[in-house]
């Protein structure tokens, strides 16, 4: 039965989002506080300059191809892509630099320059990531996280160890590697994830093989490109995308959300997908819910209401990417932690059944 969705936010995560519920056959449409769409990733331009805003590397390139192909199309079909060489460059002080390059027997000769027996190294390392990107991939994060049973698989739990999912990245790649910068390079990645090495399971060196293996592409008329293909999609698909809608409030009752509250006037939807920041949405849209997490934990401080029950069942889209990562690295760290307190790894929600 076709439901009346509002998602909150045009980022990336929005508009999949979105496409994956209109092609469902729901009414979608999307409300951006901006004048454009995109989120972080909207543009600027300048005097007949566009500058990209928001991400300026482009990893992970079968994540979009996944999407796209979703919905019978190819990246091809909206931009065109180089795979840059060198990928990038670290700058790590006054005349320390390091220019990454895309060629992997390259790579495995700029490490030996710097520590001896390091390209053998590079080597495993590698082919641990590979596997953990694999698995990783397939097992949990294109998952669609609807109940933790998806994970009560033997082969999935067997994996866990081989994952490396008790162990950090930080101990991972000092265990190998001697060498400063090698050490830092192989580290950074993690911080795309919003967490740092020392506290990231080491199933994380996964990114390691999006960086050095997959490699670092841009779409050569600037990362809009992605937005824009991702707004043509969606639109085909008859998403409305609403540009200069600030959500003020989500008026709640129960579990219910009953009205949005925007600049423009209130609306109503079936069903609300909340694509801004988690916290901005717990801290700043929603009333607080206390009962919950008092009656389980004693603990008498607000907690917000769990975004649990206002992100939509959705299959195959960056929303649950992002949410199963998170997800996990707060569970494995409660772990690593030895379950001295498990409410330290979930410090801002409190999931109940919607």
């Amino acid at each position: 039965m076709s439901k009346n969705i509002i998602v909150i936010g045009s980022g990336f995560s929005g508009l999949s989002a979105a496409a994956y519920l209109a092609k469902a056959g729901n009414k979608v449409t999307i409300l951006e506080k901006n004048e454009s769409p995109g989120g972080r990733a909207r543009k600027m331009d300048v005097s007949g300059y566009q500058f990209d805003m928001g991400p300026s590397w482009y990893w992970m390139p079968d994540v979009f191809d996944h999407f796209f192909a979703d919905f019978g199309k190819k990246v091809s079909d909206y931009y065109e892509l180089l795979r840059l060489d060198p990928g990038y460059k670290i700058v790590f002080g006054p005349n320390e630099e390091m220019s990454v390059p895309a060629d992997y027997e390259e790579l495995k000769a700029l490490f030996e320059s710097y520590e001896k027996g390091a390209a053998d190294k590079l080597d495993q390392f590698m082919k641990e990531a590979a596997y953990k990107y694999e698995v990783g991939m397939g097992e949990f994060v294109f998952k669609p996280s609807h109940n933790i049973m998806e994970f009560a698989d033997l082969r999935v739990l067997a994996s866990l160890f081989k994952l490396q999912m008790l162990s950090s990245v930080t101990t991972q790649v000092e265990k190998l590697f001697q060498h400063r910068h090698l050490r830092e390079l192989l580290k950074f990645p993690v911080l795309f994830l919003g967490a740092t090495p020392e506290d990231t399971p080491a199933m994380y060196t996964l990114m390691n093989y999006a960086d050095l293996k997959l490699g670092t592409w841009f779409p050569l008329k600037g990362m809009f490109q992605i937005v824009e293909a991702m707004v043509e999609l969606n639109q085909s698909l008859g998403v409305e995308i609403k540009t200069d809608h600030v959500v003020e409030r989500l008026e709640v009752n129960q579990k219910n959300i009953t009205t949005i509250h925007t600049n423009k006037g209130n609306f109503q939807a079936d069903i609300v997908v909340a694509s801004a920041d988690y916290h901005h949405v717990e801290q700043k849209l929603l009333t607080l819910h206390t009962e919950c997490i008092q009656k389980n934990t004693g603990i008498k401080e607000p907690w917000p209401l769990p975004p649990s029950f206002i992100i939509s069942a959705l299959q195959r889209n960056s929303t649950n990417c992002c949410i199963t990562i998170c997800f996990l690295m707060k569970i494995l760290k409660c772990m690593r932690m030895k379950f001295t307190r498990m409410l330290n790894g979930l410090p801002n929600h409190c999931f109940t059944p919607a």
